[in-house]
């Protein structure tokens, strides 16, 4: 029988904790990464249903036409509501959406390591202006105040 004893563990674990400070002092992760790291495991909450991408336009396949500026439309699904956005590129950009069916919520825009809050709407409908390039994801709560639903990350 091949046993492998306390000894060696430690040795190898002393080791493995040398490499990685050397790996660190030469060549560290950035801080940026590390944060995005972080945020993105945020959105595995237990009290929130995830929203299913259902429909991406800059997936679609647009033969002959220009990427870049213009407007690119979303849908996630969740079971009993849909959350459809806009997301605008020309000028500033912007996030125009709507909660189908149409309800009251409180909507948070996520991104890197900060989030705005607004509220939507009798029709659904919510905004945000000024959306930083980068990951963002959707946070709703919706109008019980216990039922939240959130969106998968998705880079802008």
């Amino acid at each position: 029988m091949n046993e492998v004893s306390n000894h060696d563990h430690t040795t190898e674990d002393r080791l493995l904790a040398e490499l990685a400070g050397a790996l660190h002092d030469v060549d560290p992760v950035p801080d940026a990464v590390i944060e995005a790291a972080k945020v993105s495991y945020t959105w595995r909450t237990v009290d929130a249903e995830l929203a299913e991408l259902v429909y991406d336009s800059a997936a679609a396949d647009l033969a002959g036409v220009r990427g870049g500026e213009g407007t690119r439309q979303v849908t996630f699904r969740a079971p009993g509501i849909e959350i459809e956005v806009a997301v605008v590129a020309e000028g500033a950009r912007r996030i125009i959406g709507q909660l189908v069916p149409p309800q009251r919520a409180s909507v948070e825009l996520r991104f890197q390591s900060d989030s705005v809050t607004t509220e939507s709407d009798d029709l659904g409908r919510f905004t945000f202006d000024e959306v930083p390039i980068g990951p963002i994801s959707l946070r709703c709560t919706l109008g019980d105040g216990e039922s939240v639903v959130q969106t998968d990350w998705m880079l802008l």
